[in-house]
C-alpha cells in the first residue's frame, strides 16, 4: 500500500463510547481490495489506523485529502457555482495519471449543503474511474448530530467503530433518497440500506461514460 496525503498522519488516542456496528455496504466495497489487482482509493476527511490496517499488504494506494472542515465551512458561504468548483477543486486532488476507485466519505456529506453535495459530487466523478463507488453514511434517524463530520475506523471483526464523541449539537439535514439522486452529479445510487442505528448507508455510482 503506498499512502499519499496532504498532511501528516496522526493516529488518534481518544476513544469513542460508541460500540461497534455493522457496515455491510462498506463491507461489500472492501471485499474489492486484495493483492491482485491495483485499487486508488481516496478519504477527504482523516484516515484511521483501522483503515492502513485494512489495506495493509493489499495493492491499493491511499489518498488522504485531510480537508474534513474546510469543505464543510463551505456550506456556510455564499459562492457562485465556478467559484465552489475552483475551492472544492482545490481540495480534493486528483490521482495523477491514475483515477480513484472508492471514495470513503463516511458521514462527510451530512455537513454539505445541497449546492455543496452537487459540486463536491461532479468533482468525484471527474477523478474517479467510470463505475467507480463511493461510499457515504446518512444521519437519519435523529433530528440532532455532531457538530463536526466524525472519523470512522474498520475493526478486525468486519465492524466499523466511530472514533469520535463529539455532542449531538447540530441539526440533521436527514437527506433523503431523492435528494442525494437529484444532487448527486455525476453519480447514481447503486445501493442503499437502512443500518440499525438508524444511520442511512449508500453507495453511489460514477455514472458509465
Amino acid at each position: 500500500m503506498t499512502l499519499v496525503s496532504s498532511a501528516s498522519f496522526k493516529q488518534s488516542t481518544s476513544h469513542a463510547c460508541d460500540e461497534p456496528f455493522s457496515s455491510p455496504l462498506f463491507r461489500e466495497v472492501v471485499a474489492q481490495f486484495d493483492d491482485t489487482t491495483r485499487h486508488v482509493i481516496l478519504e477527504p476527511g482523516s484516515t484511521s489506523s483501522g483503515s492502513l490496517a485494512l489495506l495493509q499488504g493489499k495493492r491499493c494506494r491511499l489518498l488522504v485529502a485531510n480537508a474534513t472542515l474546510a469543505l464543510s465551512a463551505l456550506s456556510e458561504k455564499s459562492q457562485d457555482t465556478a467559484s465552489l468548483s475552483q475551492e472544492v477543486a482545490s481540495l480534493i486532488f486528483d490521482a495523477g495519471t491514475e483515477k480513484v476507485d472508492t471514495v470513503l466519505c463516511w458521514d462527510l456529506l451530512n455537513y454539505f449543503s445541497l449546492p455543496l453535495i452537487k459540486t463536491f459530487t461532479s468533482r468525484l466523478a471527474a477523478i474517479m474511474a467510470p463505475g467507480g463507488v463511493v461510499h457515504a453514511y446518512i444521519h437519519s434517524a435523529y433530528a440532532t448530530m455532531p457538530q463536526y463530520p466524525q472519523r470512522y475506523s474498520p475493526q478486525e471483526d468486519g465492524l466499523v467503530l466511530r472514533l469520535d464523541r463529539d455532542p449531538d449539537a447540530r441539526k440533521t439535514p436527514r437527506y433523503s433518497f431523492g435528494d442525494l439522486e437529484k444532487h448527486a452529479d455525476g453519480l447514481h445510487i447503486d445501493h442503499s440500506m437502512l443500518l440499525r442505528n438508524g444511520i442511512q448507508e449508500y453507495l453511489l455510482r460514477v455514472n458509465q461514460e
